[in-house]
């Protein structure tokens, strides 16, 4: 299954996509550049041994307070390991479980499915008002109007699955 990763590294942000290959290995690109296939064994929980390019690695990720370090041959780096699409949801989420915004139209700040929507054509809606209850990785986000109007048209139905961005309602 495909995974895509937000780490931060020593203050430097790097996207991390792994897929696994067709001989077991995984296929690991690094901010859009594929870097190779390797060889990754989980030798205890935090602990992985990695074969890239025939070196030979033992990563330890040692949580800490408020986050991680990664040791690997006797050098420290702090990081911070998050689910790219659990980082966006937070991202949007600090605006205050709005939607982004484009015009007039709501949208869903995360992929995800439609459990229930909070209000139908016609309604009048309150600026910060919810809207929509998205349910992104087992968790339950409503998402709210940036400002008021009234719902000219609901773009998502209840079941619905919906992409980052994809519009859920329009309002005039």
């Amino acid at each position: 299954m495909r995974r895509e990763i937000s780490a931060t590294v020593e203050g430097r942000e790097v996207s991390v996509v792994l897929e696994p290959a067709a001989d077991g290995r995984w296929s690991v690109a690094l901010d859009g550049q594929e870097v190779r296939l390797v060889d990754a064994v989980e030798v205890r929980p935090g602990m992985w041994s990695l074969l890239c390019d025939g070196l030979s690695l033992v990563v330890d990720l040692d949580r800490r307070g408020q986050g991680q370090a990664m040791l690997s041959g006797g050098e420290e780096a702090t990081i911070e390991l998050v689910d790219a699409r659990r980082k966006l949801l937070v991202q949007a989420m600090g605006r205050g479980g709005r939607a982004a915004v484009a015009g007039e139209v709501v949208r869903a700040p995360i992929a995800g499915r439609v459990v229930k929507l909070l209000v139908a054509a016609g309604d009048q809606v309150a600026a910060n008002q919810g809207v929509a209850v998205v349910e992104a990785m087992k968790m339950e986000n409503e998402i709210k109007a940036d400002r008021g109007g009234v719902v000219e048209t609901v773009h998502a139905q209840p079941g619905q699955s919906v992409d980052t961005n994809e519009p859920l309602l329009t309002l005039r």
